[in-house]
């Protein structure tokens, strides 16, 4: 186990990095606002995250005090435990621009760069591109939270040029990385860091997904996220959604045979159902021709009856709880309940359910065998 000191503990990545790092079982220290560095004067230490520091304060005088000076702060407060500890400035892509804020992070790498190796840390420096992701603040960290906050409130989202091109990393990949360093075995010296797992986007793009969210969160279509900033994204968006907007219902069809509800729908992957038998009756009594479906028995057991619409003889077999089984097109088939209890499945089919093409025929090639049962 490490001693490892997080400050901005009560920031956006600071809540990440602290809540990840005690999960690994190290001993954090986490300095958020209101900390007294005097308490932990001279105590040895592995590791110092420092994210502490000012991107909109009140006042510029804050950004010398909080991106400068707080570093020194603790650069004097804490002292290397090993030959191997490292201190972590949080930095930003912004230092090269000529504004209050840059200048200030600039000032703050070159002291840190300046002091930290000297008391035996090895040094570095993370140039932070946008970050997003859970627990970020709206009209303060980034504009990605503020469209979440923006989306969750069905507000318009404030756009200024949807075109303008960004580089997002989340938050997650970004935790990633600084807890490696806490494994890494290099000595002292001076390391820049600027080449981060980004997605290239544009500000229009990321609206639109996140627009796309709000308007399927209470349907069974469920978001394509099947590439990386669409899926994180969504994570982030269900991250501002309270208790009561995740909860939802969905259109369910009753009648005395059992019940039918779709639970999941995506064009990527097909649909989810369930579908319930009240005993002694039969659902099904159809074919399709090229949809195909899963069932899974969760609750209850079932006689399937299958018959090949060219003709041939009819098969049957019991199919109890935790069993599966695939349809096959072109045969007909009837799920009939022979137990006591209701039955309760999930089906999966590798298509939506369309209306004007259904694929799904009527049949009564396996009746007349049902009623002799």
């Amino acid at each position: 186990m490490m001693r490892l000191v997080v400050t901005g503990a009560s920031g956006f990545v600071g809540q990440n990095l602290v809540v990840v790092l005690r999960a690994q079982g190290h001993e954090v220290i986490a300095l958020g606002r209101g900390s007294e560095l005097a308490e932990h004067q001279g105590m040895q230490v592995d590791h110092i995250f420092h994210l502490a520091g000012a991107n909109r304060p009140p006042d510029d005088s804050s950004f010398q005090a909080d991106n400068v000076d707080y570093a020194q702060q603790v650069l004097e407060t804490f002292l290397p435990r090993s030959d191997k500890a490292s201190f972590h400035y949080a930095s930003t892509i912004r230092v090269s621009q000529d504004s209050t804020y840059g200048r200030s992070k600039k000032a703050g790498e070159e002291l840190v760069c300046r002091l930290a190796p000297k008391a035996g840390w090895a040094t570095r420096i993370w140039r932070l591109p946008n970050l997003f992701g859970k627990w970020c603040r709206p009209r303060y960290n980034s504009f990605v939270s503020t469209f979440m906050e923006q989306a969750v409130r069905a507000e318009p989202f404030s756009i200024n040029d949807p075109a303008s091109t960004v580089e997002l990393l989340y938050v997650d990949d970004c935790i990633e990385l600084l807890c490696a360093q806490v494994h890494q075995t290099d000595g002292p010296g001076i390391s820049l860091i600027e080449d981060f797992p980004t997605y290239s986007t544009t500000v229009g793009e990321v609206a639109a997904l996140i627009d796309s969210f709000r308007a399927q969160h209470d349907t069974p279509h469920l978001p394509d996220v099947e590439h990386g900033l669409a899926r994180k994204l969504h994570a982030t968006y269900l991250s501002y959604l309270e208790q009561e907007a995740r909860i939802f219902a969905l259109p369910r069809f009753a009648s005395d045979t059992g019940s039918f509800c779709e639970l999941f729908k995506s064009d990527a992957f097909g649909q989810v159902s369930s579908l319930t038998i009240v005993p002694g009756e039969t659902r099904g009594n159809h074919y399709h021709h090229t949809k195909c479906e899963n069932f899974h028995i969760v609750h209850g057991k079932v006689r399937l009856t299958e018959r090949d619409i060219r003709g041939g003889d009819v098969i049957s077999r019991e199919i109890f709880a935790g069993e599966s089984f695939w349809t096959r097109p072109g045969w007909v088939h009837a799920l009939t309940n022979t137990g006591k209890e209701i039955v309760v499945l999930v089906i999966w089919a590798n298509e939506i359910y369309d209306q004007t093409r259904p694929d799904t025929i009527a049949s009564d090639a396996v009746r007349t065998y049902l009623t002799k049962q």
